[in-house]
């Protein structure tokens, strides 16, 4: 679907943004064709007139370009009557754009040339300008690169000269998208990132493209990580707003592409289901045919070929829509109309003398004449006449030479159905015999599922209420990811007063195993921390955990036997300015002045067998709150996780460096981007180890 002409639009059509700009404010108030046509049947003057051709000539390049060129004729031959050579102008360039919509570049080329030799009569830079602007877009399309990147400078000077940083922002995006298309991909991304230099000028609509097409051009550059946050940041903006569909599908194929370069083609396939999904929101056949296109593909790569024949057969019927003849035969129709009133002059011209030739014509060539047409057409009957009966003996010869192949096609095809038949009975049997032993699996399967479904809802009970830790820690967030249904891996907060002063606990517990027994410890670990700090009233991190290695030991008869079950915990004591932490397997990372410092107390976990209650040791580390802190808890499931191009371990020190890049962004996007780098290394490799990474800010 292509767009009309706001003031200042900004248009997204196979990736190329096209700035328009228009001087008589012809849409402040947006009107409905049937109102527009009701004002144009009572316009007084020949001014509205001239206005509400140019609207409804807009509107109908919405979906009828053969209306959108009749109304924009109209404006065109009422603006050569009154000598407006503004309107004149802009009747020619809507009729150029029709042709542009229908694929007719060089007629569009054409007619824009004839609009431009105007414009530079008028010698007004406006409308120069606007014309420039339509010959850059055209001849980026038609492949005329160097002649596209003479105009698009142009726009550049000329919104520079008349400080409209919003103009020069879009038109370094076009040059971005062109040097796209050229494969120019480092040119293309400088563009990109110069053109977001802008985006605190520029409206939430224009940013959120320009970070897209940013995305794009690192995409092509095989800058996949940076390109993820751009397109990631685009995308939160167009859902902030009013969504362009059409740009949050190309947002979602360019991320799709990234992981079909990085052969992790289930995560490409779930964004290219959301490209399509947005391509037929926007109505776009454009986005539509490159969604169905990547998304067979990546089917072919999974190997659903079925899948991947239907998503083909979409794509060719949706590329058949945007080429196909009824389209050919409007433009057709179209150029004729165009040059219709070109030719009328001489057309009268021809008639007249027609009309002498007749009136000259003696009585007596009319009978020679009529007698020669009547001969030759008898002659042509007799020519049809015989050509007809050879016909049908040829005919009549064929068609008994295949009902003889026929005959014998059916006889063989009736010994390969008898084959068939037989062949069925047995695969029936086979299959019944499968689906009663499946059944059977099938029902101890549910069982299983089902209790331990039931149990994650009795451990999702005892984690605390994430709405109570972020009206506590406002700026917070908890990232948690089971490797199975349930999880050894949880979070437990609890604020209490103290002599009338209020503190808070919040902590990260990594238990033994994960799934099943995992969650057992897990609840063994929730009961502990609940009687310890709620119950007996320690305070003290340190001594919290050493009551409970004393306690699990005893749970769990340690003394008696060997045993390796245990927890990793880190503990976090908030007062009013100081942060006391105590950790026993997990480390605390924490930002301070721009600084990052970590700190890993006791190396043994809690209840391990290796090491005596009485030889473990905590302590306390104090961390003064007097500047802001940005504080993380983590247990080993993201650093353990194995994944990227050489499928190794993501590891503490690259898990650091990511939580630095990152630490000065708001709390609520890091959990955001926490998770997408989790599926970017994780890819479409298995989950090893329950995930949990806790962050929070004091200030």
């Amino acid at each position: 679907m292509h767009d009309n002409y706001p003031k200042n639009r900004l248009k997204v059509h196979k990736a190329l943004l096209i700035l328009l700009v228009f001087f008589n404010c012809f849409h402040c108030h947006p009107q409905s064709i049937t109102e527009l046509k009701e004002d144009l049947s009572s316009a007084k003057s020949d001014s509205q007139r001239m206005k509400l051709y140019y609207e409804l000539s807009s509107k109908y390049q919405l979906n009828d370009n053969e209306k959108a060129i009749s109304y924009a004729e109209q404006l065109l031959g009422l603006a050569i009557k009154k000598k407006d050579t503004t309107n004149i102008i802009y009747g020619k360039a809507m009729i150029a754009y029709s042709y542009y919509n229908l694929g007719a570049l060089d007629k569009a080329l054409k007619i824009y040339l004839e609009a431009h030799e105007i414009a530079l009569t008028s010698k007004d830079p406006k409308l120069i300008d606007y014309i420039i602007t339509h010959l850059a877009i055209t001849y980026d399309e038609m492949r005329n690169y160097s002649k596209a990147l003479e105009y698009y400078q142009y726009n550049i000077q000329y919104a520079e000269e008349n400080n409209l940083p919003e103009d020069k922002m879009i038109g370094m995006l076009n040059i971005a998208d062109m040097y796209i298309r050229m494969e120019e991909y480092d040119s293309a991304e400088y563009y990109a990132m110069k053109a977001i230099e802008f985006d605190k000028l520029s409206n939430d609509y224009l940013k959120s493209i320009a970070y897209i097409n940013y995305g794009v051009a690192l995409e092509r550059n095989n800058n996949f990580d940076k390109a993820l946050i751009y397109l990631l940041r685009g995308l939160e903006i167009q859902y902030s707003s009013d969504p362009d569909f059409a740009a949050i599908s190309e947002a979602y194929q360019t991320i799709s592409n990234i992981y079909v370069k990085k052969k992790q083609f289930n995560n490409a396939l779930q964004f290219a289901d959301s490209s399509v999904y947005n391509a037929k929101k926007s109505e776009s056949n454009y986005y539509l045919r490159k969604g169905y296109e990547l998304r067979s593909i990546i089917h072919k790569s999974l190997e659903n070929n079925a899948k991947a024949y239907d998503d083909l057969k979409n794509f060719i019927d949706t590329n058949n829509k945007i080429y196909s003849e009824e389209t050919t035969e409007k433009f057709l129709e179209l150029q004729e109309l165009y040059e219709a009133k070109q030719r009328e002059a001489e057309i009268n011209l021809l008639k007249q003398q027609s009309e002498l030739s007749k009136e000259s014509i003696t009585q007596k060539n009319i009978i020679i004449l009529g007698s020669l047409i009547i001969l030759i057409l008898l002659a042509l009957f007799l020519v049809v006449y015989i050509s007809r009966n050879r016909f049908k003996q040829k005919a009549l010869t064929l068609l008994n030479s295949q009902n003889k192949e026929i005959e014998e096609r059916n006889f063989q095809l009736s010994e390969m159905t008898e084959e068939l038949k037989s062949q069925k009975e047995e695969i029936e049997s086979h299959r019944d015999q499968l689906s009663e032993a499946f059944s059977i699996l099938e029902k101890r399967n549910k069982d299983v599922t089902d209790s331990i479904n039931y149990a994650q809802k009795i451990q999702n009970s005892l984690l605390p209420d994430l709405a109570t830790i972020k009206k506590s820690l406002p700026e917070s967030f908890i990232f948690y990811q089971a490797r199975d249904i349930v999880s050894g891996d949880f979070y437990w907060f609890h604020q209490k007063k103290i002599n009338g002063n209020e503190i808070k606990f919040i902590a990260s517990i990594d238990c033994t195993g994960h799934g099943v027994p995992g969650a057992f410890m897990s609840m063994i670990a929730d009961a502990l921390l609940s009687q310890i700090i709620i119950e007996l009233d320690y305070n003290q991190p340190s001594e919290i955990l050493k009551e409970m290695d004393r306690r699990l030991r005893i749970m769990l008869k340690q003394d008696d036997s060997y045993s390796n079950d245990g927890m990793e915990i880190g503990l976090c004591r908030i007062d009013d300015r100081k942060l006391i932490f105590g950790g026993a397997g997990h480390r605390l990372i924490y930002f301070k002045n721009d600084e990052i410092h970590a700190i890993r107390d006791n190396r043994h976990s809690i209840g391990e067998n290796f090491i005596e209650h009485q030889k473990m040791r905590f302590e306390d580390h104090y961390i003064e709150i007097d500047s802001p802190l940005t504080v993380y808890l983590f247990s080993d499931g993201i650093q353990d996780q194995f994944g990227g191009s050489n499928d190794k371990k993501y590891g503490v020190k690259r898990l650091k460096n990511y939580i630095t890049s990152i630490h000065k962004e708001p709390l609520k996007n890091q959990e955001k981007y926490i998770k997408d780098i989790v599926i970017n290394w994780k890819g479409n490799k298995e989950q090893v180890d329950d995930m949990l990474l806790i962050g929070f800010r004091l200030t």
